[in-house]
């Protein structure tokens, strides 16, 4: 018997419309520069166990950007798209569009699993 196969995008697709994509920051507590670094404090959703544990429902935490960061997430404002950001990135930091695609994307991927960016994707693949 056969497993069948989920249709997907091609792989180069999927990298096309990821960079389509406009990152947003979520809404912040606060915000806080200290030697140099930017602290950004957002609100998380508990999950459902720690709730039935008695946590609270919500929790803050607080995440420390250096200056590449800063530049990156403050450049995450829903109207450019990742595209936009890793070329300001590239011609900022001096580094090729290959390298600061790497490195941004990466970034951009660590700050969505910590809960301080989402992705609005464009309608059309």
């Amino acid at each position: 018997m056969r497993k069948q196969k989920k249709e997907q995008l091609p792989r180069s697709d999927e990298r096309k419309a990821a960079l389509r994509g406009k990152p947003h920051r979520t809404p912040t507590v606060k915000q806080k520069e200290e030697n140099g670094k930017l602290y950004v404090t957002v609100q998380l959703e508990r999950s459902g166990w720690q709730r039935v544990l008695g946590a609270d429902k919500t929790r803050e935490r607080t995440f420390g950007l250096d200056a590449y960061g800063r530049r990156v997430y403050e450049c995450c404002d829903g109207k450019q798209t990742v595209q936009a950001i890793i070329n300001q990135f590239a011609k900022r930091t001096h580094v090729s569009v290959t390298e600061a695609e790497m490195a941004v994307t990466k970034f951009v991927r660590t700050l969505m699993s910590k809960g301080l960016l989402v992705i609005e994707m464009p309608d059309k693949l």
